[in-house]
């Protein structure tokens, strides 16, 4: 949070640290889903929290068949530059 916090030139009193770190855990994200969800209200989810699945990356994997992969990461390389879709990904997509 420090580096990102510098490199967006924001200035962050030292006393505020602690609690802007556990404001951004999992289980604190978690609990305010309402509000910390994109477009976390109930027209778009039909529980926010569920967001917050497990707090892994790349779960979503496991909903889709290799087909559905060869199609995302044919949409994702046609929107995006390769340096962002590593930056994104941290794994390769194809």
């Amino acid at each position: 949070m420090r580096q990102m916090a510098a490199r967006l030139g924001i200035d962050v009193d030292e006393h505020r640290w602690p609690r802007l770190v556990q404001a951004a855990t999992f289980e604190s994200m978690r609990s305010r889903a309402d509000t910390t969800v994109p477009a976390g209200g109930p027209e778009h989810w039909i529980d926010p929290a569920a967001f917050f699945s497990r707090g892994t990356s790349g779960q979503w994997r496991d909903l889709l068949d290799d087909a559905d992969l060869a199609r995302y990461a044919a949409r994702v390389r046609a929107l995006a530059s390769d340096d962002l879709v590593e930056w994104v990904h941290r794994e390769p997509i194809d």
